[in-house]
């Protein structure tokens, strides 16, 4: 690579993050949150419901997408940012879902930016066990964001459910509550049949804004980190720090669940007919 070529990637790379408003998507979070604590409205109530849950999935794609554009040298950085839906799950998978070999290293970039370093083993056990929970978030839930995009194929209800088992002798064990839920349909291939499915995801909403706030504060910290290495000038309000005040509540809110079920085979429709796969 030539010193030209090579400064024409470092200029790429800096004004790619230069540019980059991830603030903003904090700021939308917050607004969400906060809309929806006021809300009396159902409906309304509702909606917002899915937005920040589809915001969540959206800040998590970009994030895992960065990560994947850092971990590359800066001649495959360009072509790293535009990283297709398959290659970005397998390395989401591989990398941050199943081990936390990539996450730590990623994890040392991030805490170096971060002035307080007081309780950083437990700062770290916690961003560790976040970013696994958010891996496996996204890679369960990625098809809503395309039944988002379509609208007529996603609902959201902001209502109690409580998951329980039952045994032989009609006992009945609580598994995990949530207070909401979202429904929508997606479509996959199964020995060559098309299958439409119906997911049903169950969460607790305040649990989803504090993840998305922590992969904000990931992006807000990832940018600085690259303007820093540029020896650019980054103040302390673009540096977000996370951290848990209320443990014991957020660990109440851990849990949730998601379901899928076949709703019809496509296998017998006629060409006239038939669903592009």
């Amino acid at each position: 690579m030539t010193p030209d070529l090579e400064k024409e990637l470092d200029d790429f790379k800096l004004s790619h993050y230069e540019n980059a408003d991830f603030d903003s998507l904090t700021k939308k979070t917050i607004q969400l949150y906060n809309k929806f604590e006021r809300l009396k409205d159902k409906k309304k109530q509702n909606r917002v419901v899915l937005d920040l849950y589809t915001l969540y999935l959206q800040a998590t794609e970009i994030l895992f997408i960065n990560s994947h554009a850092l971990s590359v040298t800066v001649d495959r950085f360009p072509s790293a940012l535009f990283i297709d839906s398959f290659n970005l799950r397998n390395f989401i998978s591989e990398n941050f879902a199943k081990t936390t070999e990539l996450s730590s290293w990623f994890f040392k970039l991030i805490f170096s930016v971060l002035k307080d370093n007081s309780g950083t083993n437990e700062k770290y056990n916690l961003y560790t066990n976040l970013i696994k929970e958010v891996a496996k978030d996204y890679l369960g839930d990625y098809d809503l964001l395309n039944a988002y995009k379509h609208g007529y194929r996603v609902k959201a209800n902001h209502s109690q459910t409580t998951l329980s088992i039952s045994v032989g002798n009609g006992q009945h064990f609580k598994l995990n509550d949530s207070d909401s839920t979202i429904t929508y349909f997606s479509k996959e291939t199964r020995d060559g049949v098309p299958i439409v499915l119906q997911h049903t995801l169950n969460f607790k909403i305040g649990r989803i804004f504090g993840k998305c706030l922590f992969v904000c504060s990931l992006l807000n910290n990832m940018r600085a980190i690259i303007l820093l290495h540029y020896k650019k000038p980054v103040s302390s309000k673009d540096i977000s720090s996370f951290y848990i005040n209320d443990k014991d509540e957020w660990n109440s809110m851990f849990g949730g669940s998601h379901f899928k079920q076949p709703v019809f085979s496509l296998k017998g429709l006629n060409k006239k007919n038939a669903i592009p796969k």
